[in-house]
């Protein structure tokens, strides 16, 4: 068991890196994304820059996860993770593999059969981050948020 311990750190080094998106100003919050949520992600990113609502970003691109991802994660004081899994899968496999206090973590779920979407993510950010504001671009049919 050691020895395919030793081989899944390996690996870790091995696989494609993630990529990260600084932010335009410091920031505690940072959002971790992967697969098809990547280009929704970019652009909720844009709107939000632009409404001073400023995040650091991960996108995934493999699996050991590289310690980067970790040091990722503690560097920030909250992570929202967006995903497309009623069951946030994602968000259990950073928690379990990484040993991430689940509190540090924020789902952003999308799970009822259509793409998801930039208004989408960016009104879940924007409810958390901004709770006291009200939203003009309410959505009409989210599914989940936390």
């Amino acid at each position: 068991m050691e020895r395919l311990l030793k081989k899944f750190k390996t690996a870790a080094d091995l696989v494609p890196q993630p990529v990260i998106r600084h932010a335009p100003e410091k920031t505690p919050l940072g959002v971790i994304y992967f697969g098809s949520t990547s280009p929704a992600m970019r652009e909720a990113l844009d709107d939000l820059d632009a409404e001073r609502v400023y995040l650091d970003a991960l996108r995934l691109q493999a699996f050991p996860f590289p310690e980067s991802v970790r040091r990722f994660i503690v560097e920030h004081d909250k992570v929202f993770v967006v995903e497309q899994n009623r069951d946030a899968q994602m968000h259990s496999m950073l928690v379990n593999e990484l040993d991430i206090d689940p509190a540090r973590l924020i789902r952003v779920l999308h799970y009822d059969g259509t793409p998801i979407t930039a208004r989408f993510i960016a009104h879940a950010i924007r409810q958390i981050v901004q709770p006291q504001l009200p939203d003009a671009r309410a959505l009409p049919r989210s599914k989940e948020i936390a």
